[in-house]
């Protein structure tokens, strides 16, 4: 971190600034892909797949005295994952932390600012797994949801019908992604707010909100439901111009199950962050010192693989927002 051009230290305004303050607290992508430590960076592990080890097949046979029973044969598959090492590094200035002290521990919030940067590649690649056509079937949503269907759009049905679709496949779906975008859309639409208000008998003027819409469909499975807030600018280094877009598209919901206390694939869920142990956790924050810049250097890693292991466990709603 370092001045920009023509700036001005106050020593005289003893406070810092920071835009963006909130984004910290907008990352969902770690909910929604949990870690899971494992012990090689990269591994081989079996899948049993409905179809070739025939997991809801009804095969129990007629036994004739002095026959057998019928036979089942059972096929299993493989899966990998291959986790990568990613990090950022950023030099903080002997020079500008003397400089800085009067204001805030520049090496404190270089950290902080690193591991934002890192938490947001992270929720980017999440978001990109989950909200992916070719491994979560998309099923177009009842009514698109635009402003001029809020009060025919349907969300009820749409989540309704996507957990039905689950439970096809033997699945317990436990949650829902909300893009922010839909979820404002959502709250505003008719039907929604009539469903909460009558399935928990409340006030007229309960409001749509995550905690609401849980409860609401809590019957049904539903134990979570996470926002999609992060923002991401995709302007290129170096730019100044500052280009702000969702991370979560507004183009899906997704309806899935989650498995924060699984320890290994076997134990379910739609996917993990697969965590080389070897490596440290989710997120690793380290410095060391580089005598020749006069820097210390802060560095935030992870050496992860964000797998989706079960591609039955979760679909999409596809909501045709405009």
């Amino acid at each position: 971190m370092y001045p920009s051009s023509g700036a001005t230290i106050r020593a005289d305004i003893n406070i810092k600034v920071e835009e963006a303050s909130a984004a910290d607290g907008f990352f969902i992508g770690h909910l929604v892909m949990p870690e899971m430590g494992v012990e090689a960076k990269s591994g081989i592990y079996p899948k049993l797949k409905i179809a070739n080890a025939q997991l809801l097949t009804a095969g129990s046979t007629v036994r004739q005295r002095g026959g057998s029973y019928g036979e089942v044969t059972r096929v299993w598959d493989t899966d990998t994952y291959d986790c990568v090492d990613r990090g950022i590094e950023e030099p903080v200035d002997d020079t500008d932390t003397r400089d800085m002290k009067r204001f805030y521990n520049l090496e404190v919030s270089a950290g902080k600012l690193c591991l934002r940067n890192v938490h947001l590649d992270h929720e980017t690649r999440v978001a990109a797994a989950v909200q992916n056509t070719a491994t979560f079937p998309a099923t177009n949503s009842t009514v698109a949801y635009t402003m001029a269907n809020i009060a025919t759009m349907d969300p009820v049905t749409d989540i309704l019908s996507a957990i039905d679709r689950i439970e096809d496949n033997a699945v317990s779906p436990d949650t829902l992604v909300l893009p922010k975008a839909v979820f404002t859309r959502m709250a505003l639409s008719t039907k929604m707010q009539t469903w909460i208000r009558g399935t928990l008998k409340g006030n007229i003027d309960m409001p749509v909100n995550a905690a609401n819409i849980q409860a609401a469909f809590a019957d049904y499975g539903i134990k979570r439901v996470l926002i999609g807030r992060a923002r991401v600018n995709t302007a290129k280094k170096g730019q100044a111009a500052v280009a702000i877009s969702q991370v979560w598209s507004a183009q899906y919901i997704w309806v899935g199950c989650t498995n924060p206390q699984a320890v290994t694939p076997q134990d379910g869920g739609a996917g993990f962050t697969m965590v080389w142990n070897a490596e440290g956790g989710l997120f690793v924050t380290e410095t060391y010192r580089d005598e020749k810049r006069r820097s210390n250097m802060v560095r935030v890693r992870q050496n992860t693989a964000e797998k989706i292991t079960d591609a039955t466990a979760g679909t999409l709603i596809a909501t045709q927002y405009a």
